[in-house]
């Protein structure tokens, strides 16, 4: 398994952002939000730990994290989150927790959908 992600990848992610914006599946300042960080060179991309996550998440809720989902404390709560990458400890956790990884499509159709930073 690969521990980055391949430049295509992030191509897809914002051609992904851009789909939205002309649909109007999401406002402007929500989607511009998401490129600005998803367009970071990876040393300098997001990365967010389950601990946090736990602890600003509500039950049934979407997040949106533009970086890597890191595999640091556990999940209480039962939410969808997207990312661009998770480690591989996260997604366990993740997966025995209940919660959904969903796909970056999924994220942007919730109306109730938070950006993580």
């Amino acid at each position: 398994m690969k521990n980055y992600i391949e430049k295509k990848e992030i191509n897809d992610w914002l051609a992904k952002l851009d789909k939205a914006l002309k649909e109007g599946t999401r406002s402007r300042g929500f989607v511009s939000s998401l490129k600005k960080y998803a367009a970071l060179p990876r040393r300098e991309r997001i990365a967010v730990n389950l601990r946090k996550l736990d602890k600003i998440a509500k039950d049934g809720e979407h997040l949106i994290v533009p970086g890597k989902v890191l595999g640091v404390g556990n999940v209480s709560k039962k939410f969808s989150i997207s990312a661009i990458e998770y480690s591989g400890s996260a997604i366990e956790k993740l997966k025995k927790s209940g919660c959904n990884v969903i796909s970056l499509d999924e994220a942007l159709k919730a109306k109730d959908a938070r950006i993580i930073v």
